[in-house]
């Protein structure tokens, strides 16, 4: 069996590395489930699904996050950076 990376980052860790607005990462996320590297994580027991979680990447989550960024900036359309804020959101 070989070494497995167990690490996790949190959004807003993924927004700082990518230097992406942390609004758009988190929507875009909506879209990603455990197969694509983007895991809820709760900080509250008993959780349910009404339990605010935390969003957080695997590595292969962020390798996802950057072909959906270069997906994006090819067609036109960057993300908005770090601090600027999502256009939908202004």
């Amino acid at each position: 069996m070989g070494y497995r990376n167990t690490d996790v980052y949190t959004l807003k860790y993924v927004s700082q590395l990518l230097d992406v607005d942390e609004e758009w990462l988190h929507d875009t996320s909506i879209g990603m489930f455990s197969e694509d590297g983007c895991l809820s994580v709760y900080d509250e027991y008993p959780s349910s699904e009404l339990s605010e979680s935390i969003v957080a990447f695997t590595d292969y989550g962020i390798e996802n996050l950057r072909c959906r960024i270069e997906d994006q900036t090819e067609a036109g359309e960057p993300p908005p950076k770090r601090g600027e804020g999502s256009p939908k959101h202004k």
